[in-house]
């Protein structure tokens, strides 16, 4: 009898039915069953370039229209090639359409790239990818006089 039919007799005689895991060492299976890291330096690449991009957007940039942009979150697409930045454009007297803004940033795409790749101490960043919502300013002061009062 071949050394794998004996080993499958046996195993049929200690259990009533074989499932996919029988015959596997435990340490193995309990590797691959555990969690893998969620790309812990992809998360820190993301948070240092939404700092990064929050402090050049509110004080290095001479434009009104860019001024006024708040970073709400950055992340990377699952490849790693794109930064993707999501602005939200709060309201105020100036008045442009979201393709306008996207075009203005992505002008001065590689200055951002650059501050970011400064401050994060990397040699090559991410491309990045902009996407713009709106964030009234009146829902704002209201939620906030509401929960002052």
């Amino acid at each position: 009898m071949k050394q794998t039919n004996q080993w499958l007799n046996e195993a049929k005689q200690l259990c009533e039915e074989l499932g996919p895991e029988d015959g596997m060492d435990p340490r193995i299976l309990a590797r691959s069953m555990m969690e893998k890291p969620k790309q812990h330096k992809a998360k820190q690449l993301c948070k240092e370039a939404k700092h990064s991009l929050s402090l050049v957007l509110a004080g290095e940039l001479s434009d009104p229209v860019l001024q006024n942009l708040d970073v709400v979150d950055v992340t990377t697409d699952e490849n790693g090639q794109f930064l993707l930045v999501t602005l939200s454009h709060v309201a105020s007297g100036l008045t442009l359409s979201d393709m306008c803004i996207e075009n203005k940033l992505q002008t001065i795409q590689g200055f951002l790239r650059a501050q970011i790749a400064q401050s994060v101490k990397r040699k090559r960043v991410p491309a990045l990818k902009f996407r713009i919502t709106r964030a009234p300013n009146e829902v704002n002061n209201h939620a906030y006089s509401k929960n002052n009062k």
